[in-house]
């Protein structure tokens, strides 16, 4: 696989940036972080972190950020699968069909048998081959103007942080005194 000389990321992420930090046995995630899932569930598109691990096949190297994949339920499980064939299947419980424990307006969204799942994110392997995808699925026939409008708009959302000046006798950019321990004593690490 070939990796971008600048940034390091493989070729699969298609420029996008990684999302979170390296998993354990080395995948990465790239793509875009999108909405909180409660947003997504609350207009009637359900997110999708991930396949379920042992039903994913090769279709899956062939899936980029952007991508629409095709997903159906079976009568037992929804299903992903793109142009060249089943990719895996989603990693939600057959469960959350009825339950809309979890949803404000009490609408399971996951109460439909096929959508559209358009893919947020790409997980690599070390070698730079996608291994996974994620993103949000759009029922067949849903209109989100029929959920809840209650939602707020994540797109305005913004950090704010107030810095105070330095209280009168400190320096400012000063270091507090390290906390005196037992084991900074142990360590010799003790002022």
């Amino acid at each position: 696989m070939a990796f971008d000389p600048l940034t390091g990321a493989p070729a699969a992420a298609d420029g996008y940036p990684q999302l979170g930090s390296v998993h354990k046995n080395g995948d990465r995630r790239f793509g875009i972080a999108g909405a909180r899932s409660q947003v997504l569930a609350d207009r009637g598109t359900p997110m999708l972190s991930s396949l379920y691990h042992s039903t994913v096949t090769e279709h899956v190297g062939l899936v980029r950020v952007g991508d629409e994949l095709r997903v159906e339920w079976n009568g037992t499980h929804w299903w992903a699968s793109s142009p060249a064939g089943a990719v895996g299947r989603l990693s939600w419980s057959k469960g959350l069909r009825t339950d809309a424990t979890h949803v404000r307006e009490g609408r399971s969204p996951y109460d439909f048998n096929s959508g559209t799942l358009l893919v947020q994110s790409v997980t690599v392997d070390r070698e730079g081959a996608v291994v996974d995808c994620g993103g949000y699925v759009v029922p067949d026939g849903h209109d989100p103007s029929e959920w809840s409008t209650s939602t707020p708009n994540e797109s305005g959302r913004e950090l704010r942080i107030t810095l105070d000046a330095a209280a009168p006798g400190e320096a400012a950019g000063a270091e507090p005194p390290a906390p005196r321990s037992f084991l900074r004593r142990l360590l010799g690490r003790d002022r």
